[in-house]
């Protein structure tokens, strides 16, 4: 493949703001889907009772994690991929993602190894008791021995992302979620020819889903079909692109495994109000699930734009996508959080028919729509610091907004001031408010606009 193959996918010559929007659609539409994926599981599960329902819910914390580490990983793919291909070198960007695979599949059979070994033993330590620990642990085992696929997976994505594809990413992941819910009735109720495996089913399904989608990102790389063509010789360790992968995916993974642990602590102080506040809080985070996939999308939009505009040595254009992408999100959260001022009631009687249920949660929904608001900003400055490379900085904002803010202010509000289940809204309001200010603040100094390559020789 030519250099020009490779260089009509750069987009730093096109105007940001359709750009932006061209490159975010695909990806929210990819996360709103695997929402749809999440619920199918669900209840397919749930038909098995109570106890495998009990088992997965024990299992998502430690599979949570290790989707973190993978995340955190294929944004060393984005960032050095959209940078290198800013900079219009083909080989270098060919050469960076078969180093952040190679490396991913590495750290993955680790991980994989120690989750077979150790896996059990962990389930039974965060709450899976006697009852539901043989499910948890079918479950879990399959998963754990697919980890190297979801880790591939992720990578692939992130690499054809950084040359600015983010269509070819999304139909292989609508492709791989519509297998994995077609497959999970058949592997999970031993439908046709297949054999009844009950929970470990939905794991089997999920890990033959990836298999699938990731045999076929192969195949496109190899074969250059998508603008990364690899070799072999990709793949040998090369310690010039081995610590910057480290450097820029392990702050990354630690960033997005503190959310897991966050709202695992979010959701204990909710509780101790109670199972109609627990049941609000937990019916108005579905709905706020998919109010935050656009800044999601923009948010991983803006971090391809970025990356390119530093590889190219655009330093101002860099910005200018940064503060491009915060002013849409911010457009539309406020829309959203105006929306639901009168529209949270109605949302809420979607899910329940309790009163004190709605009542909760039009209160958290209302609330909840303008911290958002706030938080989309923060989203898409993360994202662009993750263009940059610069997830250290990026990971710290997240920490600092969920441990330093909204855990201690939600605890303050609601059991110190004795402001019951509204404190607790409060308190992730004001986080928030802080958490963008801070970004901002440090945003508007400019030291992250610094790439991450070489000059090419």
């Amino acid at each position: 493949m030519s250099n020009a193959a490779l260089k009509k996918e750069r987009l730093i010559d096109k105007p940001i703001l359709p750009t932006l929007l061209r490159l975010a659609w695909p990806i929210m539409t990819a996360q709103f889907l695997h929402l749809f994926y999440n619920l199918a599981d669900t209840f397919w599960v749930s038909q098995l009772g109570p106890g495998p329902l009990a088992a997965i819910s024990v299992s998502f914390p430690l599979v949570f994690f290790v989707i973190s580490l993978a995340g955190g990983f294929a944004i060393s793919g984005v960032a050095l991929v959209s940078q290198y291909t800013g900079a219009d070198d083909k080989e270098n960007a060919n050469l960076a993602a078969g180093q952040v695979i190679g490396f991913s599949v590495g750290v993955s059979l680790v991980f994989s190894a120690i989750g077979l070994i150790f896996g059990r033993q962990v389930l039974a330590l965060i709450g899976a008791g006697p009852d539901i620990i043989e499910d948890a642990w079918a479950f879990f085992r399959v998963l754990t021995a697919g980890i190297p696929l979801i880790f591939v997976f992720f990578v692939f994505s992130a690499v054809l992302e950084g040359i600015g594809d983010t269509i070819t990413p999304m139909k292989l992941k609508v492709g791989s979620v519509l297998f994995n819910i077609i497959l999970d009735p058949f592997l999970i109720f031993g439908w046709w020819i297949f054999p009844d495996l009950g929970i470990a089913g939905a794991a089997y399904a999920t890990v033959i889903s990836r298999l699938a989608a990731t045999i076929i990102g192969i195949y496109m790389m190899f074969t250059g079909w998508k603008g990364i063509k690899l070799s072999p010789v990709h793949f040998l360790p090369n310690f010039r692109f081995i610590p910057r992968i480290v450097r820029i995916g392990i702050p990354a993974a630690v960033g997005q495994s503190s959310l897991a642990i966050a709202m695992t602590f979010m959701t204990s102080i909710v509780a101790g109000f109670g199972t109609f506040p627990l049941a609000a809080f937990g019916v108005g985070n579905r709905i706020l699930a998919f109010i935050r996939m656009p800044s999601m999308g923009m948010g991983r939009a803006t971090g391809i734009l970025v990356g390119q505009h530093l590889g190219a040595d655009q330093e101002e254009n860099a910005e200018k996508t940064a503060w491009t992408g915060a002013g849409v999100i911010f457009s539309f959260m406020l829309v959203m959080a105006l929306t639901f001022l009168v529209g949270a009631p109605y949302l809420m009687r979607i899910f329940s028919d309790e009163p004190e249920v709605i009542s909760m949660g039009t209160n958290y929904l209302r609330v909840g729509g303008f911290a958002y608001m706030l938080l989309s900003v923060q989203q898409v400055l993360g994202g662009a610091l993750e263009g940059a490379g610069r997830t250290v900085e990026k990971s710290f904002f997240l920490i600092f907004n969920l441990w330093f803010l909204q855990v201690p202010l939600a605890y303050l509000f609601s059991y110190v001031l004795d402001m019951g289940v509204n404190g607790i809204w409060l308190g992730i309001l004001l986080a928030k408010m802080g958490g963008v200010t801070a970004i901002i603040a440090w945003f508007t100094r400019g030291t992250w606009k610094q790439r991450l390559i070489e000059e090419k020789a």
